[in-house]
């Protein structure tokens, strides 16, 4: 059975900076060897050493923070004041976790521990009369554990100045649009190694940008694919995110901006898992009662199988002063049979003119199927049969060739419509 516990060589191993590792190989070392105590203190050397550096990294970056912290820490280091040099190191963990984020506040408590340990260990004024501080192997293990896990193993950039950087890069105009892209872009940024507080918040954001704002599309397609790559690169933290905030987010829309939940589940796979059921009810009977000027959103709805059924008692009831509304850049199936199903049930001479019309807008979008019930239907409706319409129509079904002529012709006189067949011909 293989061991519960982190091996120490691969704890040196996580360690990102090159300086860090051999202070933490010493500590390592050391605890091997049984020298507990230095082990202790050569933990908290490394976490003291690496939070600098990460700090420098930060200031070369543009964090005026960072600055500031160095050039305070560089002029003590010149005058040797080592009074304030101490204090600097006593506060170093909450300058860390307050001022720039790099740990959160249960990796301050363990980390805080460390350094009350490394007091023990190298101040004997610390412990009582009569007694050494003889600390643990176990304790020494943890330290090293706390130290790499919490600190040493990640990038500088983990608070808001991360965050900041990441919505950056996103909200460019140069962030890739394709997820793949998009994915090798923020993969080798704050991403690689982030803390799961990041990954939270960065899908935060994201999520607000696509239903709480209102941004150009290129941008909405970026966000999208930021959203899709942080889902391949941190699935478990991106999912504890959604689980969490996204059904409070899409709750606060009003009813006004409901519709934008349509490209939220356009652009955003796999996320109606997460919606929670009153938000689904209320989603779906926003489908049911699209508005006219959503109708060109079946196209997508009738496709969405959570709505699937939603969309289509909507597009049961569409009108025909709804369509007549609405210009569908490719018309879904389910809306061809309705334009079908009114063209067939028109009373006079006056609706079958001017459906016919509509018809003949879409008819590269009909199948062989559809083109069949209207040439029979038309032929069992009196007020189609004798309208003016008919035969222009009949004409632009048999140019779609969606039908061979011939059998185009053979349908047009089984049906009764013979009269038609010459008219055709003309062409």
């Amino acid at each position: 059975m293989a061991s519960p516990l982190t091996d120490l060589d691969e704890m040196i191993l996580k360690c990102r900076d090159d300086r860090t590792k051999t202070y933490i190989a010493e500590a390592v070392a050391s605890y091997r060897a049984g020298a507990f105590r230095s082990s202790i203190v050569g933990a908290w050397i490394a976490v003291c050493f690496d939070v600098i550096e990460k700090l420098r990294e930060l200031a070369l970056s543009g964090d005026k923070e960072a600055e500031m912290r160095i050039d305070e820490l560089e002029k003590m280091q010149r005058s040797g004041d080592i009074t304030n040099a101490l204090r600097f190191e006593r506060e170093l963990l909450k300058l860390a976790r307050d001022k720039f984020e790099l740990i959160s506040h249960l990796e301050f408590i363990d980390l805080e521990r460390l350094q009350e340990d490394r007091n023990r260990c190298a101040h004997p004024s610390l412990v009582s009369e009569g007694r050494v501080f003889s600390p643990s192997a176990e304790l020494a293990r943890v330290h090293l554990y706390s130290a790499v896990t919490h600190l040493l193993q990640h990038p500088p950039v983990q608070g808001k100045y991360a965050l900041d950087k990441l919505v950056s890069a996103v909200d460019s105009e140069y962030f890739p649009e394709k997820k793949d892209t998009a994915k090798d872009s923020l993969a080798s940024g704050p991403l690689r190694r982030p803390r799961e507080s990041l990954v939270r918040n960065f899908v935060i954001v994201l999520l607000k940008r696509l239903i709480k704002e209102d941004i150009e599309w290129n941008h909405k397609r970026r966000v999208a694919a930021a959203l899709a790559s942080v889902f391949e690169l941190h699935p478990h933290y991106y999912a504890d995110a959604l689980k969490e905030k996204l059904s409070p987010m899409l709750r606060s829309l009003s009813d006004q901006e409901l519709k934008r939940v349509i490209n939220f589940f356009r652009m955003v796979m796999d996320t109606w898992q997460y919606v929670e059921v009153d938000l689904r009810h209320r989603i779906e009977a926003f489908v049911s009662a699209l508005p006219v000027d959503l109708l060109d959103e079946l196209d997508f709805l009738l496709r969405f199988e959570p709505l699937q059924k939603h969309a289509s008692s909507r597009v049961s009831r569409i009108t025909r002063a709804e369509l007549k509304e609405t210009l569908f850049f490719s018309l879904p199936m389910e809306v061809a049979d309705r334009f079908i199903a009114l063209y067939l049930e028109s009373r006079n001479f006056n609706q079958a003119n001017e459906w016919a019309k509509q018809l003949a807008i879409y008819v590269s979008d009909f199948n062989e199927e559809q083109i069949r019930r209207i040439v029979t239907g038309a032929a069992g409706n009196d007020q189609i049969l004798n309208s003016i319409e008919l035969g222009a129509l009949l004409k632009v079904l048999r140019g779609s060739k969606k039908i061979s002529p011939a059998e185009f012709d053979s349908l047009l006189m089984a049906s009764g419509l013979s009269r038609y067949v010459s008219i055709n011909d003309d062409e």
